[in-house]
């Protein structure tokens, strides 16, 4: 996901490439199991001060179930907006000031190469919900024998109630 932007740098602002993405992501990040590979179009826009990426990318990964345990497979939708900004002056040479704020991740190289890799890495990892489900009505496992309930119920007994609860437990059997 490096592209040399050299000529469109030198461009004036609204110069603009597109390029469509077909990468494999499988050691882009240790967190991230991707089953797909990472497909979409990404467009250049020269500005002012760098160059402005836009696009929508999309793969599947393998996540696990924070319910029943098992491994499913998500589709991830990623949508780039980011700026990049020359570390050298494309005519002069001369190194350019870092902004204070600016990440090392948007930042192009002494080379003019413009790296999508930590900024779609990010956005995966921002697309991945904290708490994934195989499916909304997933029922879990039983938390006595681990049982997982989307297989069937289990032989467990009803839970113990502590005795301080007994009381509110006959109020709702009557």
């Amino acid at each position: 996901m490096r592209y040399n932007v050299s000529q469109l740098l030198k461009e004036q602002s609204g110069g603009m490439r597109e390029y469509s993405l077909h990468e494999e992501i499988g050691q882009i990040d240790p967190d991230i199991v991707a089953l797909t590979t990472l497909d979409g179009d990404v467009r250049f826009i020269r500005t002012a001060d760098g160059i402005l990426v836009l696009g929508k990318l999309h793969t599947s990964v393998e996540l696990m179930c924070s319910r029943c345990l098992e491994r499913f497979s998500l589709p991830v939708q990623v949508a780039l907006e980011e700026e990049f900004l020359p570390s050298i002056d494309i005519l002069t040479g001369a190194s350019l000031p870092v902004l204070p704020d600016q990440e090392q991740a948007t930042m192009i190289d002494a080379h003019h190469i413009l790296d999508l890799t930590e900024v779609v890495r990010q956005n995966i990892l921002l697309a991945i919900p904290p708490s994934p489900v195989c499916r909304s009505k997933c029922a879990g496992l039983c938390p006595h024998c681990g049982k997982n309930w989307n297989e069937g119920p289990c032989e467990c007994k009803e839970d113990n109630i502590d005795p301080r609860m007994q009381v509110l437990k006959q109020l709702l059997d009557q």
